[in-house]
């Protein structure tokens, strides 16, 4: 990317954008989210933040810093809270783009267990993610993205497949549709529907509000979020 486009994240879906940050760029995406269980469990995430920073023109660095979660029980009545591990710590490569249409990335990265132990992992968890678009026409396009996930000190492996579809409204909003699951060894797996859209106020801002609900008993039952988004070109490096 280059730092005269407008901003581009990989929130509010699930999957990751396959474009990286402008080289000498720093891209801070925040948001909150709240989700409801079907055995009454909500869970509140607040905030959200992923830093990226461009440091070549196709390679960048990302982190996900600590949130503050409150998960609140309903039928014990009980409130456990606490701050979540630094999350996928590491660097995305960007390959594409391919005869212009086609753009592809691969990123590999470690969830670092320094959070509150009810709401982290278990040891460092590597994380690969293969995200991709195509532009179907001016204002259409497919993504998907596969992921691998090492959990448990090893112990078990989950893959996640996301196929998504987005549509640009005007020059500054796009809405998108999205399917994603979570296989994981040894667990009951996950299927979500997600929606949601992004508006653009200037080159560099960006609001988004998102919205979707389980496709099985394991998934939320439903869950909500929104954001705000921003990116600071031209620094020294």
């Amino acid at each position: 990317m280059n730092p005269d486009e407008d901003i581009d994240t990989n929130r509010p879906s699930f999957m990751f954008s396959p474009i990286v940050v402008p080289r000498g760029s720093i891209q801070l995406e925040n948001g909150t989210l709240y989700q409801h269980f079907q055995h009454g469990v909500n869970y509140f995430d607040i905030s959200e933040t992923q830093v990226r920073l461009g440091i070549l023109k196709r390679t960048e660095f990302q982190i996900y810093v600590p949130d503050f979660v409150l998960t609140h029980q309903e039928h014990t009545n009980t409130t456990p809270a606490g701050v979540s591990d630094l999350g996928e710590v590491g660097i995305k490569q960007q390959l594409g783009p391919f005869k212009e249409k086609l753009q592809l990335t691969v990123i590999g990265s470690l969830d670092i267990p320094s959070g509150s132990r009810t709401i982290s992992g278990t040891g460092v968890q590597p994380v690969f993610r293969a995200p991709w678009s195509y532009q179907l026409t001016k204002n259409w396009a497919v993504m998907g993205m596969q992921s691998v996930l090492v959990l448990n000190s090893g112990r078990d492996v989950q893959y996640q497949p996301d196929f998504m579809v987005s549509r640009s409204v005007g020059p500054k909003a796009a809405v998108f549709a999205e399917w994603i699951a979570f296989f994981t060894h040894h667990a009951q797996s996950v299927e979500i529907a997600h929606f949601g859209g992004v508006y653009k106020l200037n080159r560099h801002n960006q609001l988004d509000a998102h919205f979707g609900f389980g496709m099985n008993k394991a998934a939320p039952a439903a869950f909500l979020g929104g954001g705000y988004s921003y990116r600071f070109d031209g620094l020294a490096w």
